[in-house]
């Protein structure tokens, strides 16, 4: 354990330049919701947005994936537990499932949620390899299926989802954390839909707090041109992961000024992704910092994320709006053979 003083040193001495619970908006977002341009009113709900047309005609009438065991194992987890994240997939079957009205899917979505949440430890965590950013992947999963599907929000799944959104807040555990993200402004934003979701499933306003705060961090860190770097560059992949999952925090951000500045953040990051896309849709991962070079989970090289492009222009188009960005997302579409005519 370590107190108070200790943190806000560690953060400081680690570039942040304040502590997690009193982190400030700075640089352009920050500019741009103090002069009016972004507005800070609420966003639409995540359910509304995941029901837009094109991603039902195109990304969500698609199976997430082969790659699940009968009893809910999930990817490399099949062959023997190692990481919690990849019991996120049981979300992305839960948002076909609302997009779809399939039955089959939702339910196979919380199969694969509780075959994670039967390996949570007393503590709330889940002795995952890379345990601070595996689990706060899941824990984002389980709070973002809890809204989506409020009637599968057990008391037994949100007191797991509570215990595990707790333990990400741990001294101990976020002094780890704060330095293995240290390099990836995306985790920023994953902590902020993980813990903002949570608490408002949940009701506990120390989640919903700390939330603002990861938020606020990761919108210090874009640079004037939009980038929201990504092992010191641009990256066309982790720029609209982070972007996805800042949109999906802004819907339960309570704070104006704050989503303002989310808003103004995303503008500026799909417009410099929006210039690496080609006029059939395709996204040049040109000089990526990780894109093309990291390997996934699976072993295999990491590719241009498509999917999550997609669905980070289409919720944006919502909740700015920006509805011109609508059709890059349906080119996208097309182009990965996604959409039904």
């Amino acid at each position: 354990m370590f107190d108070a003083s200790r943190r806000r040193l560690l953060i400081h001495a680690m570039g942040y330049g304040a502590s997690l619970g009193s982190l400030c908006i700075a640089g352009a977002p920050a500019q741009a919701a103090q002069s009016g341009l972004e507005s800070d009113a609420s966003a639409p709900s995540l359910r509304t947005m995941l029901r837009d047309p094109l991603l039902v005609r195109s990304l969500y009438r698609l199976p997430v994936s082969r790659d699940f065991s009968p009893d809910g194992a999930a990817g490399t987890n099949r062959n023997g537990y190692q990481w919690i994240e990849e019991q996120r997939q049981g979300a992305e079957w839960i948002v076909r499932a609302y997009a779809q009205d399939n039955r089959e899917w939702m339910q196979l979505g919380w199969r694969e949620l509780d075959w994670g949440l039967d390996r949570q430890q007393p503590d709330g965590g889940f002795a995952s390899k890379d345990g601070f950013h595996s689990t706060s992947f899941f824990v984002e999963a389980l709070a973002r299926s809890c809204l989506i599907d409020p009637d599968g929000a057990s008391t037994q799944r949100v007191e797991g989802l509570v215990r595990a959104a707790r333990w990400l807040m741990r001294a101990d555990v976020e002094e780890k954390g704060i330095r293995s993200n240290n390099p990836y402004t995306h985790r920023r934003y994953i902590l902020a839909a993980a813990l903002g979701q949570a608490g408002t499933v949940s009701g506990d306003k120390a989640l919903l707090h700390r939330a603002e705060a990861w938020a606020e961090d990761g919108l210090r860190l874009q640079r004037d041109d939009g980038t929201n770097p990504e092992k010191g560059g641009y990256d066309v992949g982790y720029q609209m992961v982070g972007v996805l999952m800042a949109l999906r925090y802004l819907p339960v951000c309570r704070t104006p000024a704050l989503r303002a500045g989310l808003r103004a953040m995303v503008r500026r990051a799909v417009e410099l992704e929006l210039s690496n896309m080609e006029t059939d849709g395709t996204i040049n991962a040109g000089d990526s910092t990780r894109i093309g070079h990291e390997h996934a989970r699976s072993g295999k090289l990491k590719e241009v994320p498509y999917g999550e492009i997609l669905q980070a222009m289409v919720y944006a188009a919502h909740a700015l709006p920006q509805p011109q960005w609508l059709e890059p997302a349906a080119r996208l579409a097309r182009l990965r053979g996604w959409q039904k005519d």
